[in-house]
């Protein structure tokens, strides 16, 4: 079974500074093999991190092949990465097209981030767009063997760890 990435909007009531319950409505990623065991963990994440009563109003699986965290941000950006390879059969150029979100501090930073993460690929491509992301947090799987999580700010002359 293929891991894939999910988008979980959770809608609950929160206190404010002044500690009046304010409707919040936040979005969350996670990775899991289907709808249900996504439920189940964000279900299982929200009672970890106290947020009661909840709901959760939508899961929409993502089209993000990875997961890159920078611990020195703490925005999310989808960035769109057209790959150019060559079609051997045809003998022309072909695009595809892959989508990675990564924590970067605005949309430079994210852009840059995301050049030198490909720039060790060794495939032409090019960056068309990069776009902000509300979403509160990230919670990959963890799996035996390792983390999928990035922790801490990798040196980026180093290749990222892919969450």
């Amino acid at each position: 079974m293929t891991k894939h990435w999910f988008t979980c909007k959770v809608k609950y009531v929160r206190h404010d500074a002044e500690g009046a319950e304010v409707k919040a409505t936040e979005s969350f990623v996670l990775d899991a093999y289907n709808y249900t065991e996504a439920e189940s963990r964000m279900t299982g994440i929200c009672e970890q991190e106290g947020i009661r009563p909840f709901e959760i109003v939508q899961i929409t699986k993502s089209n993000l092949v990875e997961v890159i965290r920078f611990d020195d941000a703490d925005q999310w950006f989808k960035v769109k990465i057209a790959l150019t390879s060559l079609d051997e059969k045809a003998g022309k150029e072909k695009e595809s097209y892959q989508h990675i979100l990564l924590s970067a501090t605005d949309v430079r930073d994210a852009y840059d981030k995301v050049r030198q993460h490909m720039s060790k690929v060794g495939v032409g491509f090019v960056i068309p767009s990069v776009i902000f992301q509300k979403i509160t947090e990230v919670f990959p799987l963890e799996e035996e063997g390792g983390s999928h999580a990035l922790h801490g700010a990798p040196d980026l002359a180093a290749e990222p760890e892919a969450v």
